[in-house]
């Protein structure tokens, strides 16, 4: 049975580093097409569909492949907890070979938890949980405030039009520092249909000197031709 395990984490990390390379490929073609500089985009790699197991080796792939750390973003706390830890029970192989980053929504009785395990946060998507976390964290945290450009009743975040408002407030407040601005566009079966809400999202963060992170694995190519800071790939590699 150990056999057969190693034979299958030996296969999925060829499968995997043949997806990554192709990933890389389309990535810098896609960067050249739009005029942008790929080392000026950061890539997230949403790590949910696959085991602690499977994540020391793809940081290791990303290690060797970047000669940089690999920017890890998770859903759920708890399950984060386990695949950190996993990480944390190899040794101090892997000390600064990963940043640990929340994607998901954060529930307020979540918060030091995540704290402990996140370095940094990138789902906030109310004032509330905001000023929850800047009262809770006993260091600055870097954060992304999640902003609903699409209006959808499903997706978090809040509203263009209090954007400036809430921004404001948090720039006040002692342990957050707010790097940028996210959205999840609408998903259409037409990648072009997404680029108005990328476009207002790109306005609204230059408008108050911010990063953008927006664009998933369906949809990454024209969030990055619409000035994407930070896209965010999963499903395009872990499935």
């Amino acid at each position: 049975m150990v056999k057969e395990a190693q034979t299958s984490i030996l296969d999925w990390e060829e499968e995997t580093g043949k997806k990554l390379d192709l990933f890389n490929d389309e990535f810098e073609k896609a960067a050249v097409n739009c005029g942008r500089d790929r080392a000026k985009i950061e890539v997230l790699f949403a790590t949910k569909y696959i085991s602690g197991e499977k994540l020391a080796v793809f940081i290791s792939l990303i290690n060797k492949k970047k000669k940089a750390a690999a920017i890890i973003g998770e859903n759920r706390v708890q399950e984060a907890f386990m695949k950190f830890g996993y990480l944390s029970s190899l040794g101090a192989g892997f000390d600064g070979k990963y940043t640990p980053v929340m994607i998901g929504t954060l529930q307020k009785n979540k918060i030091n938890k995540a704290l402990s395990i996140f370095d940094e946060i990138h789902s906030l998507d109310n004032l509330a949980t905001a000023e929850a976390v800047n009262y809770r964290a006993v260091k600055v945290v870097p954060i992304y405030l999640q902003v609903n450009v699409s209006g959808e009743k499903t997706k978090q975040g809040i509203i263009p039009d209090q954007a400036g408002e809430v921004i404001e407030k948090i720039r006040k407040m002692d342990n957050l520092n707010l790097k940028g601005l996210m959205t999840m566009a609408p998903y259409s079966d037409n990648p072009e249909d997404v680029r108005p809400h990328f476009g207002r999202l790109k306005q609204l963060a230059q408008k108050y000197d911010l990063l953008t992170s927006m664009g998933m694995s369906n949809d990454w190519k024209e969030a990055i031709s619409e000035g994407s800071d930070m896209i965010r790939i999963g499903s395009a590699i872990f499935k």
